[in-house]
């Protein structure tokens, strides 16, 4: 068995052999764009939450909108939290 992955965004990812096919936005993501994950390490979960918007706006397929539309609940989620 091959040693796990694991990423920390918004929350743990762990990816290990067990995992299935992973799709990892690189605009909406902590290691792939610096603008998000400052946002993020700020606090600022409205601006990642229109950031992430912008990427769904553009992104190719359906696969990745709804891959982004679960990010963008995620964030709504946090913001909240935060009230």
């Amino acid at each position: 068995m091959s040693r796990p992955m694991r990423l920390a965004g918004l929350e743990p990812l762990n990816i290990d052999d067990d995992s299935l096919f992973v799709n990892v936005g690189e605009r909406t993501n902590v290691t792939g764009s610096r603008a998000f994950a400052k946002l993020v390490l700020a606090g600022d979960f409205a601006g990642a939450t229109s950031d992430a918007k912008q990427a769904q706006a553009v992104a190719p397929t359906d696969a990745q909108k709804q891959s982004i539309q679960a990010l963008i609940t995620r964030l709504d989620a946090k913001q909240d939290i935060n009230k």
